[in-house]
């Protein structure tokens, strides 16, 4: 569950990764996470755990494994795995073989996560 190497070989870009984070047809992560970071953004989900303090409780290895596939680190978790390269169920023929995230929105996501600490 824990990815220690970039997945690009290069830093992600906090700010693009709240963008990335905040788009609904991109990460879409308000859908299901409240993140106090985005008050300008409505209607924040209350099924997956609050973004504040995340980049404290994981590190950036696990944060990285979990925004990739969490179905590697919480069993029976509805949070898609963001980047995999296939064993997707029943895709739409236009996504088939996509992740849903590039390695590079996901670099970015990290890098966004990293920076919401509680302290």
């Amino acid at each position: 569950g824990v990815v220690n190497a970039s997945l690009t070989g290069q830093a992600g870009d906090a700010a693009n990764g709240r963008k990335v984070f905040a788009n609904r047809k991109q990460g879409n992560c308000l859908a299901c996470h409240a993140n106090s970071d985005m008050p300008e953004e409505g209607f924040h989900g209350e099924v997956g755990p609050m973004m504040d303090g995340v980049g404290e409780r994981w590190t950036e290895a696990e944060l990285r494994g979990i925004v990739s596939n969490s179905k590697m680190v919480f069993e029976g978790t509805i949070m898609p795995a963001f980047y995999i390269d296939s064993g997707y169920e029943r895709p739409l023929d236009k996504f088939a073989g996509q992740s849903i995230l590039s390695a590079q929105q996901v670099e970015d996501i990290i890098a966004y996560l990293m920076t919401l600490k509680d302290s």
